[in-house]
């Protein structure tokens, strides 16, 4: 079987249904979505409330007028991270699904694009288009494509490097990848497991300190986890040429459990019991509570991580179109592209941001009939 569209969307995830709902009306599209169900990925983000945007994105108000004009309101928690008013990123779900039906849209659910070819006259002819086929052992004809198959980061929800693949076919570039935004491997902390602490975390390279994050650290059995452990790991990575258990040894990390006391307060006390827990306590006395130092033995890999360091070189990229700089008419959003933020819906912002981007100038590629499908 085959299908005729103008635009095939590549990935029914965050960045690829911003885009299906953002395509002008009266042009023909498909999504093509390896899961069973739509936004798989994104039911798991924010602690399964997702985390929409962040005030700190240049690109907020944007994404919060995109959310609203289909009906879904979203509001900022203290630290100005926005989430649905409702709580549930289910709803962020149903309400990218009901904005696709509401386009000249059709979906492809358990369906992967196994390849992508140029077809017409060539790359630079007047008449090139694409030919995907399917999983299914279906053809879908295209005037444009939107790979927009993320990453690899959380492969449980489908997320497997697909995109990566399709993408070096075509003739891109994709830099190094690596999990991201996931727990640290400290070493045997079985003891302390489930045990939770405020403080700061400073993670030095050489012995000098590249970064601090502060905010509620989590004990694991082999390791430290949180949201200010996981904005760290973008910092811990190999050097070109480099073996990442080198890179690894050549970091540790420096833990202050008690960020809300001075030294002179805590060398008037005689145990750091009361503001540690016992667990920790036993583990860490006055003399190291403000300089605690753990080992970097490794970070968690893709199955923990929330995202993926790394993707499609930017600069085959034109970023104000979201366009391919090799390819006419083939498109690139979210995390299949090497551009990362900290937790906090950095990265979904991305993810609505560049869709909502390529979506725009694929309507006017159509509009205007540039490289129409023979």
């Amino acid at each position: 079987m085959s299908l005729r569209v103008d635009v095939c969307i590549i990935g029914g995830g965050a960045a690829g249904l911003a885009a299906a709902a953002s395509i002008d009306r009266g042009i023909r599209t498909c999504v093509i979505e390896k899961n069973k169900i739509l936004g798989r990925k994104i039911l798991a983000t924010g602690g399964g409330r997702c985390n929409l945007t962040n005030a700190g994105c240049q690109g907020h108000g944007a994404t919060l007028d995109f959310f609203a004009s289909h009906g879904l309101q979203a509001f900022p928690d203290e630290e100005g991270r926005y989430y649905p008013y409702s709580g549930r990123a289910a709803d962020v779900v149903r309400t990218l699904e009901e904005a696709v039906s509401g386009a000249d849209c059709r979906v492809l659910t358990d369906c992967a694009a196994e390849s992508i070819e140029v077809t017409g006259g060539g790359i630079e002819a007047a008449d090139a288009g694409f030919r995907i086929r399917t999983s299914r052992k279906e053809t879908v004809f295209a005037k444009a494509v939107l790979l927009a198959a993320g990453g690899k980061a959380a492969p449980q929800f489908g997320t497997t490097g697909d995109g990566y693949r399709l993408a070096k076919d075509l003739g891109h570039h994709v830099t190094r990848l690596y999990p991201i935004l996931t727990g640290i491997r400290c070493g045997e902390l079985r003891d302390l497991k489930g045990i939770r602490a405020r403080g700061r975390v400073t993670l030095l390279k050489d012995g000098a300190a590249l970064a601090q994050e502060s905010g509620e650290i989590q004990f694991t059995e082999d390791g430290i986890s949180g949201i200010c452990v996981f904005n760290l790991t973008p910092l811990i990575r190999a050097e070109d040429g480099e073996a990442p258990q080198e890179a690894f040894k050549r970091c540790c990390l420096e833990l202050d459990l008690a960020p809300d006391f001075t030294a002179e307060e805590i060398a008037g006390r005689t145990s750091s019991f009361g503001i540690l827990t016992r667990e920790l306590a036993d583990r860490v006395d006055l003399e190291h509570i403000k300089a605690w130092r753990l080992p970097v033995l490794g970070i968690k890999g893709w199955r923990d991580a929330q995202c993926t360091a790394g993707g499609i070189l930017l600069e085959e990229i034109h970023r104000d179109t979201m366009e391919s700089a090799l390819i006419p008419g083939l498109y690139f959003a979210g995390e299949i592209l090497d551009i990362q933020g900290p937790c906090g819906g950095y990265n979904l912002q991305n993810a609505w941001e560049t869709g909502m981007r390529a979506a725009k100038a694929m309507s006017r590629q159509i509009r205007e009939g540039r490289s129409l499908q023979p």
